[in-house]
């Protein structure tokens, strides 16, 4: 049986999840040197040569990014796990989001950079306002490990979390199942973000780098030195109000071709 059947089922409820609420992902512009990212489909991480450095560690707008490939997936409301959850949909959550993003490692480090369009730049949270975040989710275990925050204690997830008001701060985190999310001993994930303000609104972006040693330290850390790593991840827009299980996100594993056998350039 092949990946694409076993995420067969996954990838039919995004799709019905896009019909029943009318979902579309917002700014469907088209761009050649993006490539679209559909469930079960594999990105490779770019190996970043040994004489090439970021300006700084985890720099969202260092000019290497321009020269590594880009990918484009879609994230959708994520399935709510209760009641609570779905009284908080509105009209703007329920649309599709895109998410661009990029891989990359180098001799000591994995890299991840995320970029999506928000017209505000939402960094706090009050009684009637929200901010925005962003996670990346790794499976410890292979892809019939839940993306909905991991299968148990027997199949958990990593998750690298970041959020608009510790904005050079990655929250290490781990989950087996919901409600289990942990706050690991090890906060070896680094990070940085920018806003892009444009004179358009609709135009202006989040940019977020985060990071970490390629050899894992302690418990329920994503390994780097697999093949194969399943990869998912989230979004919280907060002037969608959305917060906590209210958010977007891959509803399957994407499949993260770790460069882990590559020969080193």
């Amino acid at each position: 049986m092949t990946l694409r059947h076993l995420l067969y089922g996954t990838a039919a409820l995004a799709m019905a999840l896009t019909t029943a609420s009318g979902a579309f992902a917002a700014h469907p512009e088209l761009n050649p040197n993006v490539t679209e990212i559909q469930p079960g489909d594999t990105v490779k991480a770019s190996r970043l040569p040994a004489d090439i450095y970021l300006r700084i560690q985890n720099d969202p707008d260092d000019l290497i990014w321009d020269r590594l490939p880009m990918y484009r997936t879609t994230l959708l409301a994520a399935p709510p796990v209760h009641e609570s959850v779905q009284l908080r949909f509105d009209e703007g959550a329920t649309r599709g989001k895109h998410l661009y993003f990029q891989v990359a490692r180098s001799s000591e480090r994995f890299y991840i950079r995320l970029h999506w369009k928000d017209d505000s730049e939402n960094r706090a949270t009050t009684v009637d306002d929200f901010r925005d975040g962003v996670a990346v989710q790794y499976a410890l275990g292979d892809v019939d490990t839940s993306y909905m925050m991991g299968s148990g204690p027997d199949a958990p997830v990593n998750i690298w979390y970041w959020r608009a008001d510790h904005e050079q701060r990655i929250e290490n985190l781990a989950a087996g199942g919901y409600g289990s999310t942990t706050r690991l001993p090890e906060q070896s994930v680094a990070g940085a973000s920018d806003y892009i303000q444009e004179a358009v609104p609709e135009n202006s972006e989040w940019h977020v780098v985060m990071s970490r040693p390629l050899e894992a330290e302690g418990e329920h850390q994503v390994s780097f030195e697999r093949d194969q790593v399943p990869m998912a991840f989230a979004l919280w827009e907060g002037s969608d109000h959305e917060r906590d299980g209210d958010k977007r996100v891959t509803h399957t594993w994407i499949l993260l071709d770790t460069g882990a056998n590559d020969t080193e350039s």
